[in-house]
């Protein structure tokens, strides 16, 4: 099989690793954005972030689109969020009528002549190009550079075609679930790195000895995604599942969305902290999150009592309101 992937970052890399694992012929495209990643790999060094060659793929640097999409039985759509509208619409002249792939996480803003506000990916990008896209979420606990080591790892693939999409890049670790939940998969997947986040923040506010918080935080992500799930057309089942509590797991326990919320959690204003990170190529994806998520809730009804964690979130990330005192206001749903 074909497959080409948009995007040649962390996942995107790791992505068209796994489907050079299954035999297929995998063309890597990488934006506008990504040629000091594409450089080393075409000299046959290892990837700057992925730490891995990527001799087995065939890589093509933003001008080579349409070559890279033409013949394509399968695309993965691994730009992150901010890229994906942008990404997409270049696509659309070129693009066949296969199954994307997306393992972008992450709310958009609706453009204009929809109701207005935060909408799911899917949604957004298939406003965007004019056209239906066979749009399949990738969620799940799945760090990159774990999937590209063949470590074990449980994904969950989203939407009408996500059984094709896991039989071709499913197997031996990689093993992949299915389900036609696309909003409750998305949902899950732009909510982990928000509450990541917080959950990060205790350690930064109390030290590694917070383990009664994190947990109680970790339970009230889960129940305020269930909410925030259920009334944008989710199900309870996958919060509970792979694409919510797995992720969000395996997203507090360690990386990028934990060490700033860690920094926040001593006392460090989250602007300054997400610019420092993002100076060191670090993105932070929790910090945008946090803001979108709770507009994407807000304008879905939800009340403070539903979601006090992430009201609490978006005080002290977005509106400077001082850690300490509004985590000993919050008051958990018991």
């Amino acid at each position: 099989m074909r497959v080409t992937v948009l995007g040649a970052g962390y996942m995107g890399s790791a992505m068209a690793k796994v489907a050079a694992m299954r035999g297929h012929e995998v063309r890597l495209w990488g934006t506008w954005l990504d040629d000091d990643l594409l450089a080393p790999a075409e000299r046959g060094e290892k990837h700057p972030r992925l730490k891995l060659t990527l001799t087995d793929l065939q890589l093509m640097r933003a001008p080579r689109l349409a070559e890279a999409l033409e013949g394509a039985e399968l695309v993965v759509q691994a730009v992150n969020s901010d890229g994906a509208v942008p990404v997409m619409t270049k696509a659309a002249p070129f693009l066949p009528d296969v199954p994307v792939l997306s393992v972008t996480k992450g709310f958009l803003p609706s453009p204009a002549g929809r109701a207005g506000g935060m909408d799911r990916i899917d949604l957004v990008v298939q406003e965007a190009v004019g056209r239906p896209v066979r749009f399949v979420h990738a969620a799940g606990p799945a760090k990159a550079i774990e999937i590209a080591r063949r470590v074990l790892t449980w994904m969950t693939f989203a939407g009408a075609d996500a059984r094709f999409c896991a039989d071709a890049l499913g197997g031996d670790h990689l093993q992949v679930g299915v389900t036609d939940d696309l909003a409750g998969a998305e949902i899950c997947s732009a909510l982990k790195n928000a509450y990541a986040t917080g959950i990060g923040i205790w350690d930064g506010f109390v030290g590694r000895d917070a383990h009664n918080a994190r947990a109680a935080c970790f339970t009230q992500a889960i129940v305020e995604m269930r909410a925030i799930a259920l009334a944008a057309g989710g199900r309870a089942e996958t919060v509970h599942g792979a694409p919510g509590v797995g992720d969000l797991h395996v997203t507090a326990a360690g990386g990028r969305n934990r060490a700033f919320g860690e920094r926040i959690g001593q006392g460090r204003p989250a602007r300054e902290v997400a610019a420092e990170m993002l100076a060191a190529g670090e993105l932070t994806e929790g910090y945008a999150a946090i803001q979108s998520a709770h507009r994407f809730a807000r304008e879905r009804g939800l009340i403070a009592e539903q979601i006090p964690l992430l009201d609490a979130l978006q005080a002290i990330v977005w509106e400077g309101a001082a850690v300490g005192p509004t985590l000993a206001a919050l008051r958990l749903s018991v």
